[in-house]
């Protein structure tokens, strides 16, 4: 039985054999989707990584191993909302132990005006046309933009009667899907979410997921300061080997001891 080392989501338009970077594409306020080229661990692929820019501030759209494709016909006439084909590349192994490259496609809607990824379609989807600010799929679906990505807040529900802690904070990266840290936050801003956000590192960081918790927290110390809050993340930034990093945030000399508290208000 063929057996799939990675988890498949995607494009499989990016396995072209002649690749270049898809130009600029350019939403409301000059807030521009890039494209950029990026060396892969597996041969045979070629795409790019998708990164949204506005305000001066740069971040990817969805996890740093996710290529992207995207055209400036896919970008809504009010300049808003833009469709993309994020994609994951896989190794098939079969019964003989040979490996071939195999990739998935899904269509993504994209707020042009924050970065959100809104929400996330099966791979025809973005086979279509805009009528006015609505895309209309070739198979007569109709997609007005808006926000289905789950708030911090319902994340928290779904997963905090998942045991063991390493299942729940699996449970939490897999609900995120491939979003990047940064487009969630985006979704859902931090200034809002403060606690959620807080929860949601506690969780991690039991599993095993410093690093996601620490963009999480990165993401709550910008609303503010918060000495619990601080010492969390001079905790994951130790376990991350940032041990200068992290003896900022404490008393110089000192190892960061274990602190996971879910109160930062």
């Amino acid at each position: 039985m063929a057996s799939l080392k990675w988890v498949l989501l995607g494009s499989l338009f990016a396995t072209a054999s002649a690749f270049a970077e898809d130009p600029p594409i350019v939403g409301i306020g000059g807030n521009t989707v890039t494209f950029r080229a990026t060396k892969w661990s597996m041969p045979g692929v070629e795409s790019a990584t998708a990164w949204f820019t506005a305000n001066g501030k740069t971040f990817p759209l969805f996890g740093t191993d996710i290529g992207a494709d995207g055209h400036s016909h896919m970008l809504s006439p009010d300049k808003k909302t833009l469709l993309l084909d994020p994609v994951v590349f896989g190794m098939l192994s079969d019964e003989n132990q040979e490996e071939k490259l195999v990739s998935q496609q899904h269509c993504d809607v994209i707020s042009m005006e924050t970065g959100c990824v809104l929400a996330d379609r099966w791979a025809t989807f973005c086979v279509g046309e805009w009528k006015g600010n609505k895309w209309v799929s070739a198979d007569g679906d109709v997609l007005t933009p808006t926000l289905e990505t789950v708030s911090p807040k319902d994340l928290l529900k779904q997963v905090s009667s998942i045991e063991p802690a390493q299942s729940r904070a699996q449970s939490i990266e897999g609900s995120l899907d491939f979003l990047s840290a940064e487009s969630y936050m985006a979704c859902h801003p931090p200034a809002q979410n403060v606690q959620a956000y807080n929860d949601l590192g506690f969780y991690l960081v039991e599993g095993g997921r410093d690093e996601l918790a620490l963009k999480f927290y990165r993401g709550v110390e910008a609303v503010g300061k918060r000495t619990v809050l601080m010492l969390n993340m001079a905790d994951s930034l130790w376990r991350l080997n940032k041990q200068d990093e992290a003896q900022r945030l404490n008393q110089p000399g000192q190892r960061p001891q274990l602190q996971r508290d879910r109160s930062v208000l």
